[in-house]
Parts: structure tokens; sequence; C-alpha cells
């Protein structure tokens, strides 16, 4: 068992808008914690424009003897646009997804969002989405990667496709798609 860890400050000045901008990001990480061979991680985020993003996640390379790998992640994200735009954004979300081996990732998202209104000054497009959704969502992943370097490839092709599918769900509130990247 051994943990890494990662902190990073920012601090950015622009003269010229007057802005100032920081971040402070950190993550530590713990391998084989109960000997699973298994991979914690946790991130925390926080920006001086209000924005705060905190997650954990697990990665189990054997899950009960399957022959899939299992990755899980909640996480918490929280953003104020009262400064720009007078409303605040909370996002809750968890992740479960299963990778079969290289070239196939199937996941499960379920996100709850909040956006308030405390100033009451919002604008009529930001009024209609008050309130609370939900996003539950299905998503594969087929990926080819034929590469002979990941970081500065001279030959070969990478391919990649995406579907997800949103909306599963009886409730009629329930956020509705389908995309192909």
């Amino acid at each position: 068992m051994y943990a890494c860890l990662y902190v990073l400050i920012e601090y950015e000045t622009l003269r010229i808008l007057q802005a100032k901008s920081w971040t402070f990001d950190g993550s530590i990480k713990w391998k084989n914690l109960l000997g699973y061979a298994e991979t914690w991680d946790s991130t925390v985020s926080y920006g001086y424009d209000g924005t705060t993003e905190m997650s954990t996640g697990l990665f189990y390379p054997r899950f009960k003897g399957f022959p899939v790998a299992l990755l899980t992640r909640a996480s918490v994200f929280s953003q104020d646009w009262l400064k720009y735009s007078s409303y605040t954004e909370q996002i809750v979300g968890i992740s479960a997804g299963i990778v079969s081996d290289t070239r196939h990732d199937l996941s499960y998202n379920i996100t709850w969002r909040t956006l308030q209104d405390p100033s009451h000054m919002a604008s009529p497009s930001i009024r209609k989405q008050l309130g609370h959704s939900l996003l539950s969502s299905i998503k594969y992943t087929f990926k080819i990667d034929e590469r002979d370097s990941v970081f500065r490839p001279m030959r070969g092709y990478a391919i990649r496709s995406s579907t997800q599918v949103a909306g599963i769900g009886p409730d009629s509130k329930l956020l509705r798609f389908v995309r192909q990247v």
C-alpha cells in the first residue's frame, strides 16, 4: 500500500481586465489499500471565482473474478455565478462503469443538478431552468489505437466512437437526448 499526494496552486492576474484568478487543486491516490489491487483516488479543487469540485473514485482491475475492470466515481461540483449572471449551480453525480478490454467501455451515470437564483435577478432563460433536474444516462465507447506512440505518433491510426443515451426512467423531468461522437 502506498499513497501519492499532488497539490497545485495557480495564481493569475489579468491587468487589462482587472480580474484575479487562482485555484487550489489537490489529489491523493492509494494503491492496494484493501489488498485487491484496487486504486482509490480523491480530488479537490477550489477556485477564487467560487468554483468547488470534489470527487472520489475506485478502480478494481479484477472485480470478484470477472474478466472486466470496474470503475466507480462520486462527485460534487458547485459554481457561484452570482458575480456574472446572478445564479448558483450545484451538481452531484455518481458513475459506475466496466471496461471489458482495451477497446470497450460501458458506463452508467446519474447526476442531480440544482439551479438557484438567490438575488432574483437572473435572465428569463435561466429562470426557466431553476430548480432540480436529473440526468440519467448510459454510455458506450469503442476505441481502436494502432499508433506507434500515444504522445508523439509517427505512424498508425486511432478511432474513438462514443454513444450516450440519456433520459432512462419514467419521470417527465428527465433530460432526454442521444449523443453520438
